[in-house]
């Protein structure tokens, strides 16, 4: 199987994958206060993200993200790929 985006237009994945992006990069790099504001975010951004994906790109995603990093916790990356 293919990673695949449905539903919404590649001007929507190009946002949403900037989004993903600066949130993932603040949660890496962040202050404790930037890390607080991301985990937040992420819990608005992660419902509208799952909408449109399958497994196969929930799975590159992760990988490509590097949303295995250390200052999430398991449960929130479970979350985002059950």
């Amino acid at each position: 199987m293919e990673p695949t985006i449905t539903g919404i237009n590649s001007f929507d994945v190009a946002v949403l994958l900037e989004k993903a992006t600066l949130l993932n990069g603040m949660l890496v790099h962040g202050t404790p206060e930037q890390k607080s504001f991301a985990k937040k975010e992420w819990t608005i951004l992660e419902p509208q993200i799952r909408m449109h994906i399958n497994v196969d790109a929930c799975e590159m995603a992760k990988r490509e993200l590097a949303l295995e990093h250390e200052s999430l916790d398991l449960q929130t990356i479970n979350s985002f790929c059950i």
